[in-house]
């Protein structure tokens, strides 16, 4: 679990300069577009966020991601591994959350942060995932900050909708790793009533997605079986921002994969428009999909 890693990360313990953050990033995403595996696209995100959440735990005065040089397509990526440190290093305090965010980020992408604080909110919760996480701690085996996770809704009621959205994204992204399959996961989202039912479900869909990364046509079909039942639309949403994330990341990607069926297509097609819809824009949205990518999902 890439948010597990990212807090007890022991590999960057030392301050790395601007310069050699910027260089190790550019590298870890020009390996990931030259190859081939869907395998090596996704561990780079696993790296870069890695790397990201211990730029930000090491970084001296003047350091930031807010640097023109740094490439569009590893500015998301590099904002959700910095959100994931940002909350170990505030405590969970929501003011100095919001205060190591906004001063750390490029203002352009700083809401990505918050999905991993929402994820982090999700590890840190009193349930037999945290504590068995907790044992492995005490013993050594898997290091995790001492913290005091906040009350949820206090915690979500100091943000605008926009951030809880995001923040319940982090939060289903991690209930797909705490439960054994879809079904379970979906269900803990339903249970979690602090949280928009629909962002977290999405969150799990992006998760699987990741995970099962060696067969995207298992998960396109997981997506198809769901699309009519509970929060169908929602999963299916998650499945194609994955794919958009990919493609940011790595462009060529989309373009790679070969569609088995209409089903497929109508997600490939609505993951590109909204990849094109970005790149004229700017900025990448934060796990929302760009109305013209949303709009061929219609199709289906």
């Amino acid at each position: 679990m890439i948010t597990i890693r990212t807090v007890s990360a022991t590999d960057f313990t030392a301050p790395l300069s601007q310069e050699a953050y910027l260089a190790e990033m550019a590298a870890i995403q020009s390996a990931a577009v030259e190859s081939a595996e869907m395998g090596a696209k996704t561990a780079a995100f696993w790296k870069m966020e890695n790397l990201s959440a211990a730029f930000l735990k090491n970084s001296t005065p003047g350091q930031s991601l807010n640097d023109p040089r740094m490439p569009v397509e590893i500015r998301p990526i590099s904002h959700c591994g910095m959100g994931i440190a940002a909350v170990e290093v505030s405590g969970f305090q929501a003011n100095r959350l919001a205060q190591i965010i906004d001063g750390f980020s490029n203002p352009e992408y700083r809401l990505f942060a918050y999905e991993g604080a929402g994820a982090m909110m999700s590890l840190y919760q009193p349930d037999w995932f945290g504590f068995v996480a907790r044992c492995f701690s005490l013993l050594g085996i898997l290091p995790m900050a001492s913290l005091s996770k906040p009350d949820d809704l206090a915690f979500l009621q100091a943000f605008d909708p926009e951030i809880q959205r995001l923040i319940a994204h982090g939060y289903g992204r991690m209930l797909y790793f705490k439960n054994h399959n879809i079904a379970a996961a979906i269900s803990a989202a339903r249970r979690s009533r602090a949280y928009r039912f629909d962002a977290c479900v999405q969150g799990i869909a992006f998760a699987y997605s990741m995970v099962n990364n060696g067969d995207l046509h298992r998960v396109f079909r997981a997506g198809r079986n769901r699309l009519h039942a509970e929060a169908g639309r929602a999963f299916c949403d998650g499945l194609t921002y994955a794919i958009e994330f990919w493609e940011w990341m790595a462009p060529g990607f989309i373009s790679s994969f070969k569609p088995m069926d209409a089903f497929e297509r109508a997600l490939l097609k609505a993951a590109r428009d909204g990849v094109a819809a970005s790149r004229e824009r700017g900025p990448l949205l934060p796990f929302a999909l760009e109305r013209a990518g949303a709009a061929a999902l219609k199709s289906i």
